[in-house]
């Protein structure tokens, strides 16, 4: 199956499970999220979104769990 290059702010927002309003706030240059713009449309790139989520997955890791396992290396 042939996987999609870019998806639109519908979808993107959708698999993120947000809003569309809330997606709109964590794009660029409002947020940290990186958008394509072809012409006026404006689009996200699947590794994208998986970046994001997995930044935002080590930032709410608790600092315990950080720092414990560099403790018993």
């Amino acid at each position: 199956m042939l996987q999609k290059l870019v998806l639109s702010p519908r979808e993107a927002a959708y698999q993120l499970g947000i809003s569309l309003r809330h997606l709109w706030n964590l794009s660029q240059p409002r947020g940290p999220l990186p958008v394509v713009k072809l012409g006026r449309r404006i689009f996200y790139r699947p590794e994208d979104l998986a970046e994001f989520i997995r930044q935002a997955a080590e930032a709410s890791r608790p600092a315990a769990e950080t720092t414990r396992g560099l403790a018993n290396d």
